[in-house]
């Protein structure tokens, strides 16, 4: 077949990888013929979705004939609620990956840049290089985003900072001053998307306050995603808050119907089950300190995380190891893809899976 067609690429496009997701168990007990696998390779919730929010599932089956509520209206007032701000500040989107596509759509262009740290999110750089830009990486500051320097980098044609806050995957995080401190260096001509989708795990004191910083910088367009604390990655559903005028924006080339009904309803009522949230922070404490002990008595390296994750290495190649802990039942991932030759990264997950998981890894080193 003539490759003529392939010669037509926007810019940006020819140097990309595609994301690459977490195996599945499906595919890994069929590759290897396991009868159990534990997936602690995509920062799911161990505990699996919302008890409450499941229930609604059999309250739908009669209007599965009719379009969503494209507006969102009653998981955007429920959002509005529980982050205390108005329904004009929310735009929901399919995962809070769709809100960082929306805001490359809107404010990149092949003749503008973006800013993002060394390590960060993969889908920075996608969603920037897609629209034709060119993405600006900062080296990291002991793994983490090193945001005394981001002003630094400032180019012209800058028009979007992306700042992962916990950061996905190494775990580290930024405080509420330097968040603010950037913030006030940053011309308020470029939008600076914090992303925040493992917010809920964080329990540090001096961790960012989102709302607040919205309240003074109207080129702030928050994220967050109901993947990863709620439990519900497999139906895709997160969301932005920003000044109504930037969400204005984003709603002009929003996909209409973007979020299903069974998204929306779920997330209604996840958002807003207390018990199931409290419980998921308490077992991702627990767990996270019985797995970075036990990692470091075995001599390897972790970078401390404020996520449900943890990312090491040691005296291993990381697809050798990614490999043998699969044919023993339990899937990681690998993160050479962020530029962490030879890491591998961890959900932390029950203490079952984690024991399975310490076994396994005793055994391969």
């Amino acid at each position: 077949m003539s490759s003529d067609i392939l010669k037509n690429l926007n810019p940006g496009i020819e140097d990309l990888n595609p994301y690459e997701p977490g195996r599945s168990i499906e595919e890994v007990v069929d590759e290897f013929d396991l009868d159990e696998v534990v997936k602690l390779a995509s920062n799911e919730n161990p505990l699996g979705a919302s008890p409450k929010a499941l229930s609604s599932l059999t309250e739908l089956k009669n209007d599965l004939h009719l379009y969503p509520d494209g507006n969102g209206t009653k998981l955007k007032k429920e959002i509005a609620f529980h982050e205390n701000v108005s329904v004009d500040n929310i735009i929901i989107g399919n995962g809070s990956n769709e809100i960082l596509e929306l805001a490359a759509r809107t404010f990149l262009n092949p003749n503008t840049s973006a800013i993002a740290s060394k390590h960060a999110f993969a889908v920075y750089k996608i969603v920037t290089q897609s629209a034709g830009a060119s993405l600006i990486e900062i080296p990291t500051l002991n793994w983490g985003h090193d945001l005394d320097s981001f002003a630094n980098y400032l180019e012209q044609n800058t028009k979007v900072i992306f700042i992962a806050n916990p950061n996905n995957p190494t775990g580290t995080y930024n405080s509420h001053k330097e968040v603010h401190t950037l913030l006030k260096k940053v011309p308020a001509s470029v939008l600076v998307v914090l992303d925040c989708a493992y917010f809920e795990y964080v329990t540090k004191a001096d961790y960012v306050r989102p709302i607040d910083l919205l309240k003074e910088f109207n080129n702030l367009i928050i994220t967050k995603s109901f993947s990863k604390i709620h439990g519900l990655a497999s139906i895709r559903v997160g969301y932005g808050i920003a000044n109504p005028s930037l969400i204005e924006v984003l709603n002009r080339i929003r996909q209409p119907f973007n979020v299903n009904a069974i998204a929306q309803a779920m997330a209604s009522i996840a958002i807003n089950d207390k018990e199931h949230i409290q419980q998921s922070i308490k077992l991702n404490s627990e767990q996270y300190e019985f797995l970075f002990n036990q990692l470091s008595k075995l001599g390897l390296e972790c970078i401390p995380s404020v996520g449900n994750f943890i990312s090491f290495k040691g005296g291993f190649t990381g697809q050798e190891l990614f490999y043998g802990l699969m044919k023993k039942g339990v899937i990681v991932r690998p993160v050479d893809l962020y530029d962490m030759k030879d890491f591998i990264r961890v959900t932390i997950g029950t203490e079952s899976e984690n024991l399975k998981f310490i076994g396994a890894i005793e055994e391969l080193l």
